[in-house]
């Protein structure tokens, strides 16, 4: 079984998640600061996927409401 990242934990998978990447379309929209959020981790001395949900909202580049 795969893990799931701490901030994903009790929320329902997003679609396609556990699907394989498909090299030839292109990935979806990340909606993250992923340089902040991964500088925000490794300053505080774990792995992005240990960080917790409010740890990850911080890093958020829209408002999850007008998706």
């Amino acid at each position: 079984m795969r893990y799931l990242p701490k901030f994903l934990e009790g929320e329902p998978l997003p679609c396609g998640y556990l699907e394989p990447i498909n090299p030839y379309v292109d990935p979806p929209v990340c909606n993250f600061n992923l340089g902040a959020l991964l500088d925000y981790a490794e300053k505080q001395g774990k792995k992005c996927w240990d960080l917790t949900k409010e740890e990850v909202a911080q890093f958020r580049t829209f408002n999850k409401n007008n998706n």
